[in-house]
């Protein structure tokens, strides 16, 4: 289980429309909207967004 991170928030809304739950983080004084890695979610980025609208991480931070 890891992060998936977004920099564009109308991508993390639609899938916050979608069921899924983010936290905001500030990274380099950018807004990063950050979901945890799952199945269900991956499915959704892999068939709906293109691969370079997202960055996984493998850590998950609190």
């Amino acid at each position: 289980m890891g992060e998936v991170l977004i920099l564009d928030q109308v991508k993390a809304d639609t899938l916050l429309s979608l069921g899924f739950k983010y936290t905001k983080r500030n990274i380099d004084n950018k807004e990063v909207f950050v979901f945890i890695q799952t199945n269900e979610l991956m499915k959704e980025l892999n068939s709906k967004f293109e691969q370079g609208s997202f960055l996984l991480n493998s850590n998950v931070c609190f």
